[in-house]
């Protein structure tokens, strides 16, 4: 079986290959099958990342959470951690971390493990390379993986085009699969 290095660089070589075009009307489905989820509905506090690159792209999903008065929270990188942090608009989202957009890391936006047992949240997350069984391959930083171990209670979904969905990909015990894998054909439970 290849490594993860070589799954993940073959995959995002693909996914860089779509055109802009394709890639926004596949965007466009996979948020729309977000926003129609119970998960979502139901949730008060949105934690999703800001898309970067040729991700999926999540700016309209929030900007949606937002309008809807969720509260919505995106990661800020601290060396080799991370944590959440609140925003009230879109334009709260600076360059950061090799140039992803985070919010300000300010200690009053600060989303704590407290609120996850308050209200019900859900967590939008990336990763380069899944597999039908929620297995899942991220960018090489564990950072996810080190911040869900920390802060249970959080419903996850993750998602991704479905040329990113695999029929299996290797894991390791510290790895955290998502709740749920959504893309724009449909949702791996």
């Amino acid at each position: 079986m290849e490594t993860k290095a070589l799954i993940r660089r073959r995959i995002l070589e693909l996914r860089d290959g779509m055109d802009a075009e394709e890639r926004e009307r596949k965007s466009s489905l996979i948020a729309g099958r977000v926003m129609d989820h119970p998960a979502f509905k139901e949730a008060a506090c949105i934690l999703c990342y800001a898309s970067y690159k040729s991700e999926a792209d999540t700016f309209s999903l929030m900007g949606h959470a937002l309008a809807m008065g969720k509260k919505v929270f995106c990661p800020k990188v601290h060396g080799k951690e991370m944590e959440f942090y609140r925003i009230f608009a879109m334009d709260d989202l600076k360059k950061g971390y090799k140039g992803i957009r985070e919010p300000r890391g300010e200690g009053e936006r600060l989303f704590t493990p407290g609120m996850a047992a308050e209200e019900k949240c859900l967590m939008v997350m990336p990763g380069s390379v899944f597999d039908r069984d929620r297995n899942r391959i991220g960018y090489g930083g564990g950072y996810y993986d080190r911040y869900l171990a920390g802060h249970a209670g959080i419903a996850t979904v993750a998602v991704c085009f479905d040329m990113q969905v695999l029929e299996k990909v290797p894991s390791d015990v510290y790895d955290r699969k998502p709740d749920m894998v959504l893309t724009e054909r449909g949702i791996y439970i």
